[in-house]
């Protein structure tokens, strides 16, 4: 493999204003990607009535079915992605392909005519979420330096968390007036637009170029050129904190694949809501989770910056703490004529509470893996929160099924208490993985200088 070296001429420096430009499109690009994938989630019954659906085909093919294949082959496709990144040079046009990709099958969602075009259309826009997820994160990594990115990444979670929160509130107050497609092309034809602006005016970071144990190798004109191998891989797995993430990584996500898949239906059709309330109540939860992930992302870079082995606790803590008014908010009390106001207190204190820990997650994995290795441990990641998506949502609407919806959304929310203890867990391994890591980027540095 080879080194850091001084051997090649650096990178042009990017001008400021650039690079404000480039990072104010990232998260516009981002935000209109993410704002398809949940799209479906309020017009599950009119999806299914234009179909021919029965309640139960409604949940198992709608609900379950197509959010399984969604999150599935987007979990696929961000291992090559992932690797893809970490082995090549220019990571900004990975990201324009697979976003084109993901913009122009949600632009096909809403061209379907029959359940199987809708089938592999919501497929191939896995693919473009799926694939994008590790790009983000290594140009993270080199955007923005330590004492910056948990914050960096609770902005750009909040650009995820407010174009599904958009998303999903377009979809649900175009359905009665303009039908369940126009809402997918009002999100897929600005994506589009706003994608190609970001290829032509964003340049490529330099790979290493935030990282305090390469500043006198790259301030000297070097390249740190270090680039994954398929042996590498196994390496990720040996480090501790990877280990605590992945673990957590899949039982976290089932919860989140309950509220956005099937709390929408479940207030409107189960707890006698309107569909508007029911509609507001979701999106209330995803404002919540914005704000929740924005503020605790700030949150998580003050504790960082003052005593970094302490962000896991943080963590630990409040997603142990956001199981409580989860549990309140599926078992809330209603009758016909209960007013929503209720509701809407719990799902505020839930999205709070629950999304502190996926910004600083994230910037815990960036703390604890060098460069050239981040795509691939993101890949991972976002492999596992696919997976937890699509075989939580296909899961709790098997148990739907069979044993009601309440139970099966209950046992959902437990998965939360084992993601707290783990996070607890990784209080004593993350410390030491980040001291490791940029011990490992000093000796390259040496290596580079020798």
């Amino acid at each position: 493999m080879p080194v850091a070296s001084l051997d090649r001429p650096a990178a042009v420096p990017q001008s400021s204003v650039r690079v404000r430009v480039t990072l104010v499109l990232f998260t516009v690009l981002i935000a209109l990607l993410y704002a398809d994938q949940n799209l479906m989630a309020p017009s599950l019954t009119a999806i299914g009535g234009e179909f021919g659906f029965s309640r139960s085909e409604i949940d198992q093919r709608l609900g379950a079915d197509v959010n399984l294949i969604f999150w599935m082959l987007g979990g696929l496709t961000t291992l090559g992605v992932g690797y893809a990144a970490d082995r090549g040079s220019n990571r900004k046009w990975l990201l324009v392909a697979v976003a084109l990709l993901g913009q122009s099958a949600c632009l096909a969602s809403g061209l379907a005519q029959t359940y199987d075009q809708l089938y592999w259309a919501r497929a191939l826009t896995g693919l473009g979420i799926g694939g994008s997820f590790p790009l983000v994160y290594s140009l993270l990594g080199d955007y923005f330096p330590p004492r910056r990115r948990a914050a960096a990444a609770a902005t750009i979670g909040f650009a995820m968390g407010l174009g599904i929160a958009v998303g999903q509130f377009l979809a649900g107050m175009l359905l009665e007036n303009h039908g369940w497609r126009a809402a997918f092309y009002l999100v897929s034809i600005p994506g589009m637009f706003f994608t190609l602006v970001y290829a032509f005016v964003a340049r490529e970071p330099r790979r290493g170029q935030q990282e305090a144990a390469l500043k006198d190798l790259l301030a000297a004109g070097g390249v740190y050129d270090e680039r994954i191998r398929l042996s590498d891989i196994p390496e990720l797995f040996k480090i501790p904190t990877n280990q605590l993430i992945f673990l957590q990584a899949i039982p976290g996500t089932i919860p989140w694949g309950m509220f956005f898949v099937y709390l929408n239906d479940f207030y409107a059709h189960d707890k006698g809501f309107s569909v508007a309330d029911a509609t507001l109540l979701v999106i209330t939860v995803g404002v919540a989770a914005i704000f929740g992930g924005f503020v605790g992302g700030l949150i998580g870079q003050y504790v960082f910056n003052r005593s970094s082995h302490y962000l896991p606790l943080l963590c630990g803590l409040t997603t142990l703490i956001g199981v409580i008014p989860t549990a309140l908010l599926i078992s809330y009390p209603a009758e016909p004529g209960t007013p929503i106001i209720g509701p809407l207190l719990v799902a505020v204190m839930t999205g709070l509470l629950v999304a502190v820990t996926g910004p600083n997650v994230r910037s815990i994995l960036i703390a604890v893996n060098p460069p050239e290795r981040r795509g691939a441990v993101f890949s991972l990641f976002n492999l596992c929160d696919d997976l937890g998506k699509g075989l939580g949502a296909w899961v709790v609407g098997g148990l739907a099924a069979t044993m009601g919806r309440v139970p099966a959304f209950h046992i959902a929310n437990l998965m939360w208490v084992f993601c707290g203890v783990v996070l607890l867990l990784a209080v004593r391994s993350f410390h030491r993985d980040e001291q490791a890591m940029q011990a490992q980027l000093a000796q390259h540095q040496m290596e580079g200088r020798s």
